[in-house]
């Protein structure tokens, strides 16, 4: 019975969140390129969790199924130098207007129980981690929508 109560009092899993924000004229296969770059990336290793009209969820990185093998996935290690094996969840979202469309990319870092918190210089490597993926998939959606020029990068 102790194990029980050591479980229900543990803390919560830490996790940390980036997001960024991306704008650019109206396209008709928005989704299918996003879903496309995410899921090709290399090194990425993005497996698409969710798609819905305007949502995409993807999923990288090391994690493992719950208690005893049951239940939600949770973070597994950080495996250091190696960002793009770390237990990443990345939510994109699309609103669609007129004359524009706003592309929302959140990264969550979700940490391992053995790691309580992450330094303010991993931190700030994750950050340019992002920023590099997304400075690409930028590029990316110029080159498919035929724009002049990549949509800049707003961090939220």
């Amino acid at each position: 019975m102790g194990w029980l109560f050591a479980l229900l009092n543990s803390p919560m899993p830490t996790s940390y969140t980036w997001e960024y924000q991306l704008d650019m004229p109206p396209y008709d296969k928005l989704m299918e390129v996003l879903e496309a770059f995410f899921a090709s990336y290399p090194g990425g290793d993005y497996t698409c969790e969710r798609r819905e009209r305007f949502r995409l969820e993807f999923r990288r990185g090391l994690w493992r199924r719950g208690l005893l093998g049951f239940g939600q996935l949770v973070p597994d290690r950080l495996v250091k130098g190696q960002f793009n094996r770390w237990p990443i969840i990345v939510r994109v979202l699309a609103r669609p207007s007129p004359e524009n469309y706003t592309i929302t990319a959140r990264y969550e870092l979700h940490l391992p129980s053995s790691i309580r918190q992450l330094g303010p210089n991993l931190q700030a490597s994750v950050n340019l981690h992002a920023r590099a993926e997304l400075e690409n998939l930028a590029r990316y959606l110029a080159e498919c929508a035929n724009l002049e020029s990549s949509p800049p990068i707003t961090p939220l």
